[in-house]
């Protein structure tokens, strides 16, 4: 199973916050909302790191670009702001060990769904925003690492383009892990 889900692709690895709601898989009208605010999401996590000068700047001049980035600067603290006093004022689920791909993810305690289940796996991907992630899955199956369960669930349903964002979101956990290997050996 592990294999189907992972391939020998990028792995994101973590413990985060993860939830699970029990129930039917959507499907039509509330499957293309999920899509559509699953994407949206990973698309306003993206931009909280991205912070490159966009190559129509380029020619800009630099007084204008440096207001720019300032602008930018700011609006990425707000957000955190927001996303702090929301985290305040809601209850995160408890962080687990997760390991996700474009395809499903492995959700290793006992807190995890059994298998056969079907409902949606509630992630939060980046502390600076207090929305989640919410995944149609299915369980499964199950395997054992070091005395500890391991439930492996498969995405239902998503669309190829929320597909893609969370193997780039992979992608970019890969180099930030990558580079911080880099700085703490060089």
């Amino acid at each position: 199973m592990a294999d189907t889900l992972f391939g020998d692709g990028l792995i994101f690895e973590e413990a985060l916050p993860l939830a699970w709601i029990a129930g039917a898989l959507p499907e039509g009208a509330d499957l293309a909302r999920l899509n559509a605010d699953n994407h949206q999401l990973l698309g306003a996590e993206l931009s909280l790191e991205d912070t490159r000068i966009h190559d129509a700047l380029k020619d800009e001049s630099p007084a204008l670009v440096h207001e720019l980035q300032r602008l930018e600067f700011k609006m990425n603290i707000l957000l955190r702001l927001m996303a702090a006093l929301s985290a305040q004022h809601s209850v995160l689920p408890g962080n687990q060990q997760v390991r996700l791909s474009a395809r499903g993810l492995e959700w290793t305690g006992a807190e995890a769904p059994a298998s056969g289940a079907t409902g949606l796996a509630v992630l939060y991907i980046n502390s600076a925003l207090p929305q989640a992630l919410k995944l149609p899955c299915r369980v499964d199956g199950e395997r054992r690492e070091d005395g500890v369960r391991v439930a492996q669930l498969r995405f239902v349903g998503i669309s190829e383009t929320l597909s893609e964002s969370i193997d780039k979101l992979i992608f970019r956990h890969h180099r930030r892990l990558v580079a911080g290997a880099k700085q703490t050996t060089g």
